[in-house]
């Protein structure tokens, strides 16, 4: 039997790279594990609550800060790899264009600190400074994910792997300290330093061919790369910058109808369902989206889906069930025993979470084409659905609303995108 499924692996290039990124996820799942543990035990659901506010301003503003080019980045570093003077001249555009922006935009991030604290947290107290501290790290965390994504595009995923795993343990072990000894201004001083540790990180892995970024630094930027990349930050922008803000209000609302506490649980649901996704999205990224990239018919587009669906996507559902019937002990061990009111939200984040990954691989065709006006309005659309359904299922059910809105959301997603592409998924073949 082990004989049998090594050879499978081994012959099967997305189990092949599956079972690597499983070793990567694994180590990212501990480290999150470790943390949510840590936050739990010394925070409490409020603290969880205000940590998830600040991960999604920094979502957002990371977004930004890229200028929402990453898929574009992965695209053409694959589409490229094999050409040296157009890879130059992309890696050059790319990282002196994401590093000027991310600087402007930190330094306005700098000097609206209090106004953004107030808009962000709506608390007494006072968390300029970590928002201070964000604006600072911001242009270093642009550098590393674009890296990551050259990286990451031109084939090289076991290096991305390295690199992150390595990152999350220094990470992990930096939120150990600033949380014993700070509580939560030392949690969300260790969330935002941790966005800056990883490009240390890549630096020292890559900077061994230094000629290289010698080049690179002499390499002017290019017009028409940039022109190029410029279409795949709009997809990505909208999406990247109204996202977490749409979660800020959900949790927002939470918090008027059902309490700090209540929200604190509906984000505990959510960290929690960014370790088990880590697998598929990490996968869709190494994997699914430079080979989407790649194709050039709807035959390969169909194959690359429907291999997906066969090969990962019933693994993913059977984890998600087992994980439904084990979710006591999963609360226990992640979290506490004071966080097993949170059990009634698991049903509808369990489901919505299967629709949403069942919905990522045709979903990353748009990206990989360049679909800029599809992605953009079936973007809208997810993005009201889930809005305005959890304001009124939160309004009716409390926090559980939050996570019906969200399985609402990703069930009509996917209807909509197996109906836009039913003919290059289920038409002749060509």
């Amino acid at each position: 039997m082990l004989k049998f499924l090594r050879q499978l692996i081994t012959q099967n290039v997305l189990l092949k790279v599956s079972s690597f990124n499983a070793m990567g996820v694994g180590v990212r799942l501990v480290c999150g594990l470790i943390t949510s543990k840590l936050i739990a035990f010394y925070l409490g659901a409020s603290g969880m609550a205000v940590l998830g506010d600040l991960r999604n301003f920094m979502s957002s503003l990371q977004s930004i800060g890229q200028l929402g080019i990453s898929n574009g980045v992965i695209k053409y570093s694959a589409e490229f790899k094999t050409d040296k003077t157009r890879l130059q001249k992309l890696i050059s555009t790319v990282l002196k264009v994401g590093f000027l922006a991310s600087v402007f935009l930190g330094v306005l991030l700098f000097f609206t600190a209090s106004v953004i604290n107030t808009q962000v947290f709506n608390a007494e107290i006072n968390y300029t400074t970590i928002i201070k501290v964000f604006a600072v790290v911001l242009p270093f965390f642009t550098l590393n994910v674009l890296m990551l994504n050259i990286i990451n595009g031109i084939g090289n995923y076991k290096k991305v792997i390295l690199i992150n795993s390595i990152t999350n343990v220094s990470g992990v072990a930096l939120s150990a300290i600033l949380i014993v000894n700070y509580q939560l201004y030392g949690a969300m001083l260790a969330v935002v330093l941790s966005a800056g540790i990883g490009l240390l990180i890549t630096l020292s892995t890559v900077f061994k061919n230094r000629s290289l970024f010698r080049e690179l630094l002499q390499e002017q930027i290019d017009g028409s790369m940039f022109k190029r990349l410029a279409s795949y930050g709009g997809m990505t922008l909208f999406s990247a910058i109204v996202s977490p803000w749409v979660y800020i209000a959900i949790r927002q609302k939470i918090i008027a109808v059902d309490g700090l506490a209540n929200a604190g649980y509906w984000d505990a649901m959510l960290r929690l369902s960014d370790y088990y996704l880590m697998f598929a999205t990490t996968l869709l990224t190494l994997y699914i989206l430079p080979k989407l990239s790649a194709a050039t018919s709807k035959k390969e587009f169909r194959t690359e889906v429907f291999r997906f669906y066969k090969t990962f996507l019933p693994l993913f559902g059977g984890g998600l069930i087992v994980l439904y019937f084990i979710k006591t002990w999963i609360i226990r061990l992640v979290y506490s025993p004071s966080f097993l009111d949170m059990q009634p939200i698991f049903i509808c984040q369990l489901a919505g979470d299967f629709f949403r990954v069942a919905s990522l691989v045709i979903a990353y065709q748009m990206l990989a084409k360049n679909k800029f006006w599809l992605f953009i309005g079936t973007q809208v659309l997810s993005l009201s659905i889930i809005y305005f359904s959890s304001l009124f299922f939160i309004q009716n059910y409390g926090f559980v609303g939050a996570a019906m809105g969200h399985l609402l959301s990703y069930v009509l997603y996917l209807l909509v995108l197996l109906f836009i592409f039913r003919n290059a998924l289920f038409g002749k073949s060509c």
